[in-house]
């Protein structure tokens, strides 16, 4: 059964109700596909860069630039929504 990112998220997400979640969830929207899959791995699953690598073709380096450029996309979004700083 395929649910939606926001039901993955809502599920999953601890302390869900301490987070702004229509910011967070337009933030997410923002991310491209891999993007997001990485984020959302690491920090919902608690993978590994080197086993989020191997399941992208990506070496460590690679999994840990894509999710810290989504953790730098994420923040500016979140700000632009917002309008403050996090």
């Amino acid at each position: 059964m395929s649910q939606t990112l926001e039901q993955e998220v809502m599920e999953r997400l601890p302390l869900w109700e301490n987070i702004e979640s229509g910011a967070l969830l337009y933030a997410l929207k923002q991310l491209d596909e891999r993007e997001r899959y990485v984020f959302l791995a690491r920090v919902l699953d608690k993978r590994p860069f080197d086993v989020i690598g191997v399941q992208l073709g990506l070496s460590y380096k690679g999994a840990a630039a894509v999710y810290y450029r989504a953790i730098r996309k994420l923040k500016k979004s979140i700000e632009g929504v917002n309008g403050y700083d996090i």
